[in-house]
């Protein structure tokens, strides 16, 4: 019926007249590239270099703001962005060299010393949050305006990877500035921004890395699900993610609209507090997860394709914390099967065969999340005692880094395309020096694990990489580093004159954006 309606459509247009047919469509796509307005739940945690997250949401904003040296096209695989190419003079050292063309919107050129200033600037403060990317950088030293030397400890064969989350900005300006307003080399420029409603980004005219078609952006800030997604019916707003699969059927049954299901590398999971003893849920007793035999006994009472279906979740099973997007992924490691009788017997043979009482936090701001918990809980509940928690989102990441917690239920999608970060940040010990580990917020410990993550992080040979990092994940998922629960499936509606297709990073580069 659509495909007839079409050609109706187009004989009708033809009967008009063709010199007019060509007029209204250039008008429409003229209209259509004069503003996109993209709904989002909550505003940027800061702009680049003050950012305060380094959540997706935060992260896709700035990136239309800022450029990288380096950046991953839709399927990870790098290319030049500030840099027009690089080399190693020896292990240790990786030169760029630099595009001369570009300018910062204040007008200030970009040169070497902003990229040895931004780099600085991060590492220089300990509280930064993308600090933990360049903790194998040693310095940054200026060959020439346009030539700069990054220098790493030893061999760090991802640095690359890491440096695509890295903007670079204006040293001149940051120095001279007292406001916390972002000036960058990207795309676009901040106009204004109304905090907890929305931002508005308009062209840069003078960008030197292509002509982006879209002249302004609003950002507008829709907290609730179901508001965003009426707003988009209304055409409020022309982009939105994340769409809950309850929503699919009503929006598809809108004239002009599309969704597209994207492949995303976000893995959801449930880690543990893993010491043994002065753990914080468990004060002066032994924390029951830190015997592997009670981490096998949740992974085996938890059934994730029912909870799927039930939930209608856009997601599919996880069993490792990688999914098959991210070098590194282990496609030998498969799910513990969904057995409440052996959850049992583990329970048993561990001591606890009345279980024990847990809570499980979760963040009041996220219906989906608090599902979601509220169905674990209620899995759980087969073997032992769990009430879940619901608490505003601060406080849930608060108590998260205060490992004020016995269990708790996170997502994590490696930026750096890579599954080292894996080790670094989630599973390399908390003690570890240069910072690594900082996401290891439940003190998981292993020593084998640690060696790996140590040879991983200096094996320039991908090869050999790859083989150790799957034996790595095998050890983790052996020892129950974490519960895999589902990778997310992301469902994005927007209208069908855009021509767009979708980043598996879930970064909106409104610059990869025409219109029909």
């Amino acid at each position: 019926m659509r495909q007839i309606l079409i050609i109706a459509i187009g004989i009708l247009l033809l009967c008009v007249g063709f010199s007019g047919c060509i007029n209204q469509a250039e008008e429409g796509n003229q209209k259509h590239s004069e503003l996109l307005t993209i709904g989002i739940s909550e505003g940027p945690h800061g702009f680049f270099p003050w950012i305060d997250s380094y959540d997706t949401n935060t992260l896709s904003i700035n990136f239309n703001i800022f450029n990288p040296l380096v950046a991953f096209d839709n399927s990870f695989k790098l290319f030049p962005k500030l840099a027009k190419s690089w080399n190693n003079p020896d292990n240790c050292t990786w030169r760029f060299f630099l595009r001369d063309d570009v300018t910062f919107h204040n007008g200030y050129n970009f040169t070497a010393h902003d990229v040895k200033f931004t780099i600085d600037f991060i590492k220089n403060n300990k509280s930064h949050v993308l600090r933990d990317l360049l903790t194998e950088v040693k310095e940054v030293n200026v060959v020439n305006n346009y030539t700069v030397d990054i220098i790493t400890f030893q061999p760090f064969p991802i640095l690359l990877n890491k440096l695509t989350n890295i903007p670079i900005a204006s040293q001149k300006y940051v120095e001279e500035t007292s406001e916390k307003w972002p000036v960058g080399t990207g795309p676009y420029k901040l106009e204004k921004y109304a905090c907890e409603e929305n931002l508005t980004l308009i062209r840069f005219d003078q960008y030197s890395m292509g002509d982006p078609v879209i002249e302004k952006v609003i950002y507008k800030i829709i907290k609730n699900s179901e508001d965003r997604k009426n707003a988009l019916i209304a055409k409020d707003i022309d982009i939105l993610e994340h769409v809950p699969q309850m929503y699919i059927d009503e929006i598809l049954n809108c004239s002009g609209i599309i969704i597209k299901k994207i492949s995303n590398p976000t893995v959801w999971y449930l880690g543990f507090d893993f010491r043994e003893n002065n753990s914080s849920r468990f004060p002066g007793v032994k924390n029951p997860f830190a015997d592997v035999r009670v981490r096998k006994a949740m992974y085996h009472a938890i059934d994730i394709d029912r909870i799927i279906k039930l939930l209608d979740l856009a997601a599919e099973p996880a069993s490792q914390f990688l999914s098959p997007l991210i070098f590194g992924y282990n496609p030998e490691i498969k799910r513990l099967p969904f057995d409440v009788n052996l959850s049992s017997q583990l329970l048993r043979d561990a001591g606890y065969e009345n279980g024990f009482t847990i809570t499980l936090d979760t963040i009041e701001e996220s219906p989906m999340r608090i599902k979601i918990s509220e169905e674990i809980a209620k899995q759980l509940s087969e073997v032992i005692n769990i009430s879940v928690n619901i608490i505003p989102g601060m406080q849930y990441y608060q108590k998260l880094y205060e490992r004020n917690f016995s269990i708790y239920f996170l997502g994590w999608i490696p930026a750096t395309g890579d599954g080292g970060e894996i080790f670094d940040y989630l599973l390399r010990s908390e003690s570890h020096p240069l910072g690594a580990g900082s996401y290891n917020f439940g003190f998981y410990s292993n020593q084998t694990i640690d060696l790996i993550t140590s040879e991983i992080s200096y094996t320039m040979d991908q090869k050999t990489r790859l083989d150790r990092m799957k034996q790595g994940f095998k050890i983790a998922m052996d020892d129950v580093a974490c519960i895999p629960l589902y990778i997310s499936v992301c469902n994005i509606a927007f209208p069908e004159y855009l021509v767009w297709n979708p980043r598996s990073d879930l970064n909106i580069l409104v610059e990869e954006i025409t219109v029909k």
